[in-house]
């Protein structure tokens, strides 16, 4: 990795960590966003003169192959971004010491690159030419797409007009794609670029929406229509007024009455039966005291609690959904004694076997005793689909053992699972 000293806000220096042979860069934190326009100008032509030194660019990498955060190594996480330009992605740490990012995806957040577009297709299409993604090399169909079909990173394609004027900020204006806006014309808010009110909703340079709130002919039309809304407004407020008293020197007071009376007799009514169901449901609770009192104490099947032992969200490996075969190894902690058939035991029991898993769990990750740990927590009656011997594949196994067994990373532990005999905490030690 090389290190760029670059230009920051309140005259600061901002130091980034990239990779010119990968066409890689790691971001710390916040340093992307503390970058000010001269040192995003001194990365972008960084970026120009890595990619010019590489030719065909087969070395560079794919945010796919980047597996773990340089500073604590743990697992990355991909995350999707949607900003004024369009779709970029990254991968991030999961504890925020920072993210990895491409080239190609960093130019297109700073709108250095836009969204695949038509006309984009039909020139390439004219010179017979494919469009590949930058990220796997994977060829993209002959289509606007907003992601790569195989690596799943945003697709778009350098604004040369843009990436000119940050490589070369003395280039002649005359040189660029975007045009100068005419004297009857307008320009568009984003690039600058010539734009026509009467025929365009989108700007034919950057693609960005074309805003009419800054037209002399908008803020007349809007002014007309404020007015023209207020004088609607206070007319309909003049015939509500009118119709209001016309109503009320119309109401019959014996009607009124009426009509309250009727509502004070449905709200004591309403009253009457909230203070009799209230009264119904208290006496039913007395009249079950026994019932109530013993309801913890009555054994069901173990696997009947899985409402009310709730597993914790497992953390799956990237490459989880690839694995055909696995070997476990695992604990199993029971309610009661082991013994064969079904097991069962109260709710209570099942609150203290829940709380001994997970001081075994802590105690597994801490000493790595696995060996004096099984001693204690083994069953003998244990069937083959609860404990297999060795690799097993999908559909071979228990719900809950294959649900942690085919997601979990290699060497970490899951908390503790519930399954038809107990609390199973599982470690992953092969997988093909």
């Amino acid at each position: 990795m090389r290190v760029l000293d670059l230009s920051g806000h309140y005259q600061r220096r901002v130091e980034i960590d990239t990779c010119p042979h990968c066409c890689l860069v790691w971001f710390d934190d916040t340093e992307s966003v503390r970058l000010a326009g001269p040192g995003i100008a001194e990365f972008v032509r960084e970026i120009h003169g890595a990619m010019q030194a590489g030719g065909e660019h087969a070395h560079a990498v794919s945010l796919a192959r980047v597996q773990s955060c340089p500073v604590c190594s743990a697992q990355l996480k991909r995350v999707f971004d949607m900003s004024r330009f369009g779709r970029t992605s990254k991968l991030q740490c999961p504890h925020e010491h920072g993210y990895y990012q491409t080239y190609i995806l960093y130019l297109a957040e700073k709108g250095f690159a836009r969204p695949l577009a038509w006309s984009d297709i039909r020139s390439l299409q004219a010179a017979g030419k494919e469009v590949f993604c930058a990220g796997c090399g994977c060829p993209l169909p002959a289509r606007p797409v907003e992601a790569c079909p195989a690596c799943h990173s945003a697709v778009g394609i350098i604004d040369p007009a843009r990436l000119a004027k940050a490589v070369v900020p003395g280039a002649d204006s005359g040189s660029s794609t975007v045009s100068a806006p005419a004297v009857d014309q307008h320009k568009c808010h984003a690039c600058g670029g010539s734009i026509d009110l009467t025929r365009d909703i989108h700007c034919p340079h950057c693609h960005a929406p074309v805003l009419r709130r800054d037209t002399e002919e908008a803020s007349v039309a809007a002014a007309k229509a404020a007015s023209t809304a207020e004088a609607a407004l206070a007319s309909v407020r003049d015939d509500n007024k009118l119709k209001t008293a016309a109503q009320h020197m119309m109401v019959n007071l014996g009607e009124d009455h009426r009509t309250q009376r009727l509502q004070n007799f449905e709200f004591r009514l309403a009253i009457g039966l909230l203070i009799g169901a209230m009264t119904l449901g208290i006496m039913a609770w007395y009249r079950q005291p026994a019932q109530r009192a013993n309801w913890k104490r009555q054994e069901a099947p173990l696997i009947s609690y899985a409402p009310r032992f709730k597993e914790t969200e497992l953390a799956c490996d990237l490459h989880s959904s690839v694995r055909r075969e696995v070997r476990v190894r695992q604990l199993v902690v029971m309610p009661g004694a082991p013994g064969p058939g079904a097991a069962q035991a109260t709710y209570g029991a099942m609150q203290a076997a829940f709380l001994r898993a997970k001081v075994a769990r802590q105690e597994w990750e801490t000493s790595g005793s696995f060996e004096m740990l099984e001693q204690q927590f083994s069953n003998p009656y244990a069937s083959v689909q609860s404990m297999p011997p060795g690799f097993f594949r999908r559909g071979e196994a228990l719900a809950a053992v294959e649900r942690a067994a085919f997601c979990l990373p290699l060497r970490e532990i899951s908390p503790p699972m519930l399954a038809e005999d107990g609390f199973h905490l599982i470690e992953v030690v092969e997988a093909r």
